[in-house]
C-alpha cells in the first residue's frame, strides 16, 4: 500500500528533483522514509564579489556596457561574457531576457555569478569546499581556471583587494 503524500510534500520532491544538478542530496542517517537533507552549494561571499567587480571595472558600470575583450564581448561591472550568462541561467537563475540587459545592472550580474558558480565551482567537481581563490580563477578562466596556471595573476590582483 502506498502511503498518501501531502501535496506540500510533491512541491519538495520537485524542488528537489529539479535542484539535483545544483545541490548534493545527502540521505539523514536517521532515515524518514519521506525527508532528505539538501546541502545548498556554497555562495561567492560579499568581500569577495567586491573585489572581483573592483579587479573587473572598479565595480562601475562601464560605458559603454560591453567592450571586446579577448576576441568577445565581456559586458557589466564583472565583464560577463555570453556563454558564461548562459551557464549561470541553466543554473536556473532568473536573469532576465538577454546578456547584455542582466549586464547592464549590479544586481542582475551579481546573480549571474552565483549562478555560474554554484554550477561549477562545486566541492563535488574541484575536490574541496570552494574559496574565494577558486570562485576568482573560474570566474577569470572558466570552468577549469581553478587549475590554470594563466589565472594566477588575476588571483594575485583579488588577493590585494582582499587584504591577504
Amino acid at each position: 500500500m502506498i502511503p498518501q503524500l501531502k501535496p506540500v510534500y510533491l512541491m519538495c520532491c520537485v524542488i528537489i528533483m529539479q535542484s539535483t544538478s545544483a545541490c548534493n542530496v545527502t540521505p539523514d542517517p536517521d532515515p524518514d522514509p519521506i525527508f532528505t537533507t539538501v546541502s545548498i552549494p556554497t555562495t561567492v561571499t560579499e568581500d569577495c564579489m567586491k573585489c572581483i567587480c573592483q579587479v573587473e571595472s572598479n565595480c562601475a558600470i562601464p560605458n559603454p556596457v560591453c567592450k571586446n575583450d579577448v576576441g568577445s564581448l565581456s559586458c557589466g561591472p564583472y565583464q560577463i561574457k555570453e556563454n558564461y550568462y548562459e551557464d549561470a541561467q541553466r543554473e536556473g537563475e532568473n536573469l532576465g531576457p538577454d546578456w547584455k540587459s542582466c549586464t547592464k545592472t549590479f544586481e542582475c550580474s551579481e546573480r549571474c555569478v552565483q549562478g555560474y558558480m554554484a554550477r561549477y565551482a562545486i566541492e563535488r567537481r574541484i575536490g574541496h569546499d570552494p574559496k574565494c581563490e577558486d570562485f576568482a580563477r573560474i570566474h577569470n578562466g572558466g570552468p577549469n581556471g581553478y587549475k590554470k596556471d594563466s589565472t594566477k595573476g588575476y588571483w594575485q590582483k583579488v588577493k590585494k583587494c582582499l587584504g591577504n
